[in-house]
């Protein structure tokens, strides 16, 4: 009897630890076609209109619309909102970022479950922040611009249609382009950049 129990045991286990693998050897992703994603951001932003100001921590959420072309190759479109708090003044003020990036995706091995890949493409930015001045009169500033983006990381399908992926990034850009309560308003250029982590989960929409 303890022999049978003993037994019965053992291949539990065995079955528990080999069901992800044999789960892995079913798996044969594609990622031709339409695919949508959430993810969390995450990182250092560095926005600024004086030398010397350090980052500060910056988080944000966003959806991505992919389309793949080929088996290594994607058409990419993902929009994100991130909030930050940093110097873009002498004192500190909160901001926020409308981020929309447009690019290429390349990945490795075609039809396996793990996917390496690297990102390049246009940003496209919008900040806000409002000011009160020595007056105590609070002012909307906003600007605009284009930048670089860049990514690398991972993408791990957990089904067919389903895969989380993370990846490190890195965007730059200079905002010359102000409005001050709506109106366009000469400033300083203001260089900006961002260096985090992407977290997000992707559904394929398989035919």
């Amino acid at each position: 009897m303890h022999c049978f129990v003993r037994r019965a045991a053992q291949t539990l286990v065995a079955l528990v630890i080999a069901a992800p693998a044999m789960r892995a050897q079913s798996l044969s992703p594609s990622t031709l076609g339409i695919s949508a994603q959430v993810h969390g951001v995450g990182g250092t932003m560095n926005t600024a209109i004086y030398p010397g100001a350090s980052g500060r921590t910056a988080l944000g959420v966003g959806g991505e619309i992919a389309y793949g072309a080929s088996p290594r190759l994607s058409l990419v479109g993902r929009l994100a909102r991130i909030a930050s708090t940093s110097a873009i003044i002498p004192e500190s003020t909160d901001y926020a970022m409308l981020q929309g990036d447009i690019g290429l995706r390349w990945m490795s091995s075609p039809g396996a479950r793990v996917r390496p890949f690297a990102e390049a493409g246009l940003a496209l930015r919008r900040l806000a922040f409002e000011y009160a001045d020595r007056a105590n009169v609070t002012s909307d500033f906003s600007a605009f611009n284009g930048g670089a983006t860049m990514s690398v990381g991972v993408m791990v399908f957990q089904t067919n249609t389903m895969s989380v992926e993370g990846a490190g990034t890195y965007t730059s850009g200079n905002f010359s382009t102000w409005k001050v309560n709506g109106k366009p308003e000469s400033l300083a250029q203001m260089p900006s950049e961002m260096l985090g982590v992407r977290i997000g989960v992707r559904y394929w929409f398989k035919k």
